[in-house]
């Protein structure tokens, strides 16, 4: 199934898992849905292959909610979005190598946006914490078809939903419990031989990117984790150019009162990891 025909039925709740599913628009008006951009990311509407996908949670009482659009660069516009801007931020740094432009080695256009769960149950329905599990677990074969279809080499799982996802379908070996040990490294890392025959992909599973996450998890853990800054600059030495390091390590330089600025330096540690791998992998 093309990766468009995967979308519009997910968009219309017409997979068999949707029907039991207690966020599918059939069954509650107040859901958001949106999908990955076009414009900026793999334009999934001609090609049907990507080299990366990213995975968060899902689409509801974010930016995608007003705009039906999954795109860094797009959301991190609205000023109010943390999430897209630190994501922006950290994509900027680490793999397009420039600190003004997320767009520069083309690495993004051929990048695709998802979620573990393609419907999301706004706040005001009061189903996001009864039902979260329950829609997740429904929409996992969803995500399936997805990967199926566009063939990634790299994927990136953002949070505990997003992996959790990832270990029901079989594509990594360990749950978030389990993996989230080895995030004092940097990012966990799977090489998946073969999978549902696709071969060959690359996982990486890392935080979330959001206000909270960042701000209170993740500067927590960098408050306990000693080692960061030294592990930092040991993967800075095989960057071709580190210009766009000493850009961002500039901008969230107040590592002993800016909780923010920690969980961002946290972050970068993860994810001079995963940028060494996109760069590495531009094959469409």
């Amino acid at each position: 199934m093309k990766i468009a025909s995967v979308l519009h039925k997910a968009e219309l709740a017409d997979f068999p898992a949707c029907k039991e599913c207690p966020w599918s628009p059939k069954k509650s008006e107040d859901v958001a849905f949106g999908v990955s951009c076009p414009e900026h990311g793999v334009n999934w509407k001609e090609i049907n292959q990507a080299n990366s996908m990213t995975i968060v949670q899902d689409p509801a009482d974010t930016t995608p909610q007003e705009t039906g659009m999954l795109c860094a660069i797009h959301n991190a516009k609205n000023p109010t979005d943390k999430t897209a801007q630190q994501d922006f931020e950290l994509w900027k740094a680490t793999v397009s190598l420039d600190s003004f432009s997320a767009e520069t080695g083309g690495y993004m256009k051929s990048h695709y946006w998802t979620n573990a769960i393609m419907h999301g149950a706004t706040s005001s329905s009061g189903l996001r914490k009864s039902t979260l599990s329950m829609a997740r677990q429904c929409c996992t074969e969803v995500l399936a078809f997805q990967i199926m279809a566009l063939q990634p080499k790299v994927v990136i799982a953002k949070g505990k939903v997003a992996v959790g996802s990832l270990y029901d379908i079989g594509l990594i070996k360990h749950p978030w419990d389990v993996l989230r040990h080895e995030f004092r490294k940097g990012a966990y890392k799977e090489t998946v031989a073969n999978w549902r025959g696709l071969k060959n992909i690359t996982v990486f599973c890392t935080y979330h990117t959001s206000a909270r996450v960042v701000n209170q998890t993740l500067s927590k853990q960098y408050n306990e984790q000693e080692e960061i800054e030294e592990l930092i600059e040991i993967k800075l030495k095989a960057l071709p150019n580190k210009d766009s390091i000493d850009y961002f390590l500039k901008k969230y330089n107040d590592i002993k009162n800016n909780s923010r600025d920690k969980g961002m330096r946290y972050l970068l540690n993860h994810w001079l990891d995963i940028g060494a791998v996109l760069r590495a992998c531009s094959w469409l």
